[in-house]
């Protein structure tokens, strides 16, 4: 399936026309056939994207950068959450032993996944 394009015809009877008006009329008719070439050439162009538009696949998501992977909300709260659990541990593994230990790596965990679900549904 071709775009339209200009017919023989009306270039060759522009050049006609050109000679039989003088030179007179050569930029006139030249503006006249160059207008149709570039609406011709438009036409082609859309056509050629339409058809290309039909058959692109749907677009890939798009991997993040450098810069923004240090946005994501899941490392923020990560690099969080171990800046607390680190001294949080070592107090309550002082205080109270392994079971303290254990009893705060749960809460921050518990913390940390509560914060990220919320952070994605909002």
């Amino acid at each position: 399936m071709s775009a339209p394009a200009i017919p023989p015809d009306d270039v060759a009877a522009s050049l006609r026309a050109g000679r039989d008006l003088g030179p007179d009329y050569d930029d006139a008719i030249a503006a006249s056939l160059a207008e149709r070439l570039e609406q011709s050439i438009d036409e082609r162009v859309r056509h050629h994207l339409a058809g290309l538009a039909a058959q692109a696949p749907a677009a890939a998501p798009q991997r993040k950068s450098n810069t923004e992977a240090w946005k994501s909300p899941r490392l923020i709260m990560g690099l969080i959450s171990m800046g607390v659990l680190i001294p949080l541990s070592a107090i309550s593994g002082a205080i109270v032993g392994p079971i303290g230990i254990l009893m705060s790596w749960i809460g921050v965990v518990i913390i940390y996944v509560i914060a990220v679900a919320g952070i994605h549904r909002g």
